[in-house]
């Protein structure tokens, strides 16, 4: 098993047996550390202000070809089963893993409620026109998961983060999905006028994406716990969606 946490600075953590920092953007920022996104021929870490931690889910994709369990944290976000756990060394323990792997395709971030629904939410950090030219790359290239899609951004639940843990095998077939889609929207894409925020698009894009590859591959999810060890980067976070939510309201958007 490894797990890669993803950081795009220096972190200072004790991480668990199996688990491994990784940084991201290190093509543009330059490498701070060993594992980064831009070691290897294939990679894309220069894509990394508008694909925010999937270089690291790719770069797993195309260069881990030695684990048989992989997954993804951040380095203030991790996955645990402790009740009360609050940092890194809470994190699931790949005796864990195993144990939770043996009944379910993944593991991942519980279900988080969005109110009116997934897409209104997602709208706030991303522009409606890149939310249709993401539908229509889905309806081109595989139209059976279009009921699917729209099922799960017109519905409430969904999970985030981009972080989970599966068998590699199941890795590789998720991300030659979930980047054809990508890169086939990414043509189309004009990001002129577009905040830093609204350039990050394809890491928000495809948390929702997530969901609906499980639900329409019908892959069995174990929703665990999520730990904060910096709880103050995840506030700003809520109050920042809340800022951008009376903004919106302000304009009549």
């Amino acid at each position: 098993m490894k797990i890669y946490v993803v950081a795009h600075k220096k972190a200072d953590l004790q991480l668990p047996e199996g688990y491994e920092l990784f940084q991201v953007g290190a093509a543009k920022n330059g490498a701070f550390c060993e594992n980064n996104d831009a070691v290897g021929d294939d990679n894309i870490s220069a894509k990394n202000p508008n694909y925010c931690e999937l270089t690291a889910t790719y770069w797993i994709w195309k260069n881990d070809k030695t684990s048989d369990i992989v997954g993804l944290m951040h380095y203030r976000r991790f996955l645990t089963l402790s009740r009360r756990g609050k940092t890194a060394e809470y994190a699931l323990s790949e005796s864990e893993v195993n144990d939770i792997l043996q009944s379910y395709d993944y593991i991942s971030t519980p279900l988080y409620k969005n109110k009116p629904s997934v897409k209104s939410i997602m709208c706030d950090f991303v522009r409606e026109c890149d939310y249709m030219l993401l539908r229509e790359s889905v309806e081109r290239l595989y139209p059976d998961y279009i009921k699917t899609f729209d099922e799960v951004f017109g519905g409430k639940y969904t999970y985030f983060c981009n972080m989970f843990v599966t068998r590699k095998r199941e890795w590789d077939e998720y991300c030659e999905w979930l980047f054809s889609i990508l890169f086939d929207m990414e043509r189309s894409v004009d990001m002129t006028g577009y905040s830093d925020e609204e350039k990050r698009l394809y890491g928000y894009l495809s948390e929702r994406l997530f969901t609906v590859y499980v639900r329409h591959n019908a892959r069995k999810v174990k929703s665990v716990r999520m730990i904060h060890p910096h709880k103050s980067l995840w506030s700003r976070l809520v109050t920042k969606l809340k800022r951008r939510k009376r903004e919106k309201s302000s304009v009549g958007v």
